[in-house]
């Protein structure tokens, strides 16, 4: 197989754990909703484009940390069920990565918003 079709064949298996975040994860489905939502509230209030690639790359980072988050606990509930507690740890520190961005998404909100809505 020539390097160009097993770099194709790679988005696939990257496209289906897309796929897979979305459909089983409930968190990704906040995610998403949330999503929804910023991209509504970006049209009515017609925010300027580096706005627009603000909250866009803000999403893009909560979803990755998301499904980062979720590889890790799946990889960590593989390797035992069993309470450890560096892998408590490890998902810990995972979640709180998703908290951060979560975080800095709503403070980056406010930020945006606020003046357009003062108006």
């Amino acid at each position: 197989m020539n390097k160009f079709k097993s770099h194709l064949i790679s988005y696939k298996y990257a496209l289906r754990g897309i796929y897979e975040a979305f459909r089983y994860e409930n968190n990704m489905l906040f995610h998403l909703a949330a999503a929804i939502a910023v991209i509504v509230v970006n049209t009515l209030l017609k925010i300027s484009k580096t706005e627009w690639l603000i909250t866009l790359l803000l999403i893009g980072l909560a979803w990755m940390a998301e499904i980062f988050n979720t590889a890790l606990e799946k990889l960590a509930d593989r390797v035992t069920k069993e309470q450890d507690p560096l892998i408590r740890q490890a998902k810990d520190l995972a979640a709180g990565a998703v908290l951060i961005i979560g975080f800095v998404a709503v403070i980056c909100a406010l930020i945006i918003y606020l003046p357009y809505l003062m108006k």
